[in-house]
């Protein structure tokens, strides 16, 4: 197989901003839609659904992200989630939702799938109820096990504030990335318009993006948003872009 080159913008660092305006899909994605040559999204995401070989599965969405700004607020990962998981459309019971920021913009609010998991990290039993599957990267709970609402040491130690607790049970809800397939990710590419791309996109490699941005809370995301989108902004403030450096003569 001929090894393909990683675009020169994924040399780039990035700052936390740049996620939230979009600029990371090519810098953190790796492989994000906008850093595949420029192919429209729905086109860009089958490269990752070819078989490795006759009567072998796809490859494993082992990693997940979001372009918040493309977010519409249809709840359809909700639905799809809770569906895949329970066998009802329950949002209530989704392993990712959405959060209103003071009835402006709505952000998604998911597992980063963090590289040291501090949830895993924090968790109090022996062995440990909630454990990461090396095959898909995703976070599966030992309900047997799990203490549940008296607990809930998982949800302190998320730094992207997102663990909630199940509202039958007191456990806490985490994502277990479907078995390497997310519904989420499929649900979100059949409601993503034209130009506007889908928000969530599902990848078999991260290069480390759930690391670097997994320190947006919902609230700083939606700040960020709400400024980025609306003039004036929640603030009344205007926003100036950061100016660039530029070589002399030009």
């Amino acid at each position: 197989m001929e090894e393909k080159k990683l675009p020169d913008v994924l040399k780039k660092e990035t700052t936390r901003r740049d996620f939230l305006r979009g600029t990371a899909a090519a810098a953190g994605s790796a492989i994000a839609v906008t850093a595949i040559g420029g192919i429209a999204p729905k086109k860009a995401e089958a490269q990752y659904s070819v078989q490795t070989a006759p009567g072998t599965k796809p490859y494993a969405q082992k990693y997940r992200f979001a372009e918040r700004q493309n977010c519409t607020g249809c709840r359809s990962c909700e639905f799809a989630c809770s569906l895949f998981h329970t066998g009802n459309v329950r949002p209530a019971l989704s392993r990712i939702y959405l959060a209103k920021y003071k009835d402006i913009v709505d952000v998604p609010v998911m597992c980063w799938h963090c590289d040291d998991a501090p949830c895993i990290a924090a968790c109090p039993t022996t062995p440990k109820a909630i454990q990461k599957d090396p095959k898909t990267n995703g976070i599966v709970l030992n309900e047997k096990i799990c203490l549940g609402a008296k607990c809930m040491k998982c949800q302190e130690a998320c730094p992207a504030k997102y663990i909630r607790g199940n509202a039958d049970t007191g456990q806490p809800l985490i994502c277990d990335l479907c078995g390497g397939d997310p519904q989420c990710v499929k649900a979100c590419m059949e409601q993503a318009g034209n130009p506007q791309g889908p928000c969530l996109q599902g990848r078999p490699v991260g290069i480390g993006v759930n690391m670097a941005f997994r320190d947006v809370t919902p609230d700083q995301a939606g700040k960020d948003l709400a400024n980025l989108l609306f003039y004036p902004n929640v603030e009344g403030k205007r926003v100036v872009p950061a100016k660039t450096k530029t070589k002399k003569g030009r």
